[in-house]
Parts: C-alpha cells; structure tokens; sequence
C-alpha cells in the first residue's frame, strides 16, 4: 500500500522512508485499473524514487529498469544500461520534492523520474513494471519505490 499513494519526498538532501525496497534483482508490477497512461505532450508518467544530493555533482541513486504494457502479458522497456550519469532512461536519479497531497504531477515541481510513452513506441499503457538492476550490489542495487505517478491518463 505504501506505493498506492502519492510520493513523500524528502527533497534535495534527503531520501524518504516511505517506500518498499524491491531487493538486488526484485521487481513490481503496478496496474492501473481505472486510468491508463496515455500519449501526450511530454512525459506522461514519473516514477518515485529516494534519491538525494550527496553534493552539488553527485546523487545518491539506486537504479531501476522501468517497462510498460497494456495488456500485462507484452512489455517494453526504456533503456537502462549504464550505472553513471546520467543514467540513460532508467528511475531513480532524480530527488523527489513532492511530500503528499492530491492534485495533478508535474515533474518540473514534483521531481521523479519522467517518461515519455512516445520514446518506446507506445500510445497507451495500464500496467508499469520496474525492475531493480541485479548488476548493481550493495546500497547501490537497491531499488526503492516511493510512488508512480499518471501525467497524461485516460479511462480504459
């Protein structure tokens, strides 16, 4: 339940603790029943991590591989393949500045990870599956999911 609701980020210098660890290698699946994501102008979903700023070059990320489907049986996922910035396209590198609250995510104020269906070939997608990177150890190959949340939605 915890990535059920919106982010609480703990900004700049400071990861939050409201989040489910996925482990080296682990992965979740998130469906969106009642909205699906859609194709818009820009990103039209960010993903919610705990990163923070170690110092004004360096994040502190732990990196994780994001897929999407429609129909739960299809993925296809943006490019993760680097463990540098900046990170190719993979969550959870950028600081979350949102703490709470209902209203419409923008990534510009909220921070998280933005994504763009359009750069994968989608026009829509229901489900978001992200894969920790088994490649990474230690505190850096634990992934930490704070929320998802839906920029561009439409009702399936």
């Amino acid at each position: 339940e915890v990535v059920l609701g919106p982010p609480h980020g703990g900004g700049c210098c400071q990861g939050s603790l409201d989040v489910v660890s996925l482990g080296n290698g682990g992965s979740i699946v998130l469906g969106f029943d009642h909205n699906g994501i859609v194709d818009g102008p820009g990103p039209d979903f960010v993903v919610f991590e705990n990163p923070f700023e170690i110092d004004e070059e360096r994040v502190f990320a732990e990196l994780a591989t994001v897929a999407l489907s429609d129909d739960g049986s299809d993925w296809v996922a943006f490019p993760c393949a680097t463990s540098e910035p900046p990170y190719d396209r993979c969550a959870g590198h950028s600081p979350v500045w949102r703490d709470g609250g209902d209203g419409p995510v923008d990534p510009e104020v909220d921070g998280g990870d933005a994504f763009d269906l359009a750069e994968v070939g989608l026009g829509r997608a229901r489900y978001v599956r992200l894969e920790d990177r088994d490649d990474l150890v230690g505190l850096a190959g634990v992934f930490d999911l704070d929320a998802v949340g839906i920029i561009h939605a439409a009702c399936p």
